[in-house]
């Protein structure tokens, strides 16, 4: 008597829904942006994504790794800038940044970080994520200055990515109610002003 075939194993891993995993990262940084740490809950990403929680499980175990994966996928391509020179690259990457915190998915990265300050203990590895993604991706850009001569081999990188980044979040955090910069040319100025204030910081020109 032959013996049954074996039932076909069912993947994991993966949402099985036909563009569920880019609907749920969306969501998720939707939620947070709306409801931070305190309020953000994986029924929640569920039902803003048209999914079912079960569907959400199967690809990821708890928050922290959902919101480590979903910060991965908007910060992509931030810092992906190489205008042949020090300025530019900053400028470039500041205007960068600051669209992708005007953006409603982008405000949520803005919320992590206060409240990864305020909090009494870590919050989860997607905090330390955040900071980790912008510090290494900024790397090669000061390495290609230093090359070129622009900035002395002892820059300190770490002093300019804080620089740089904190004005930029601060600039945000101090729009009015609506979060909307006022237009390109005033983006443009805010930006030339927050590169000019580090690259003299740096000693660069």
């Amino acid at each position: 008597m032959a013996s049954p075939s074996p039932a076909p194993r069912r993947s994991r891993g993966r949402p099985r829904t036909p563009g569920a995993e880019a609907r749920i990262l969306e969501a998720a940084l939707e939620e947070y942006g709306e409801r931070g740490w305190a309020g953000f809950t994986i029924d929640a990403v569920a039902r803003r994504a048209g999914v079912g929680k079960s569907t959400v499980y199967l690809r990821w175990r708890d928050k922290d790794s959902l919101l480590v994966d979903a910060v991965e996928l908007r910060a992509a391509g931030i810092e992906d800038v190489d205008t042949g020179s020090l300025r530019g690259d900053l400028e470039a990457l500041a205007t960068n940044l600051f669209r992708h915190y005007l953006d409603p998915a982008g405000w949520a990265t803005v919320r992590m970080i206060v409240d990864a300050a305020g909090a009494p203990s870590s919050l989860g590895s997607f905090t330390e994520r955040v900071a980790r993604h912008h510090t290494d991706a900024v790397l090669p850009i000061l390495r290609r200055a230093v090359d070129r001569g622009e900035v002395p081999a002892d820059l300190p990188a770490a002093t300019l990515v804080l620089c740089l980044y904190g004005a930029v979040t601060m600039n945000r955090l101090l729009l009015p109610g609506g979060g909307t910069a006022a237009g390109e040319p005033d983006l443009q100025a805010q930006v030339a002003s927050i590169v000019d204030f580090v690259l003299a910081g740096a000693g660069a020109t």
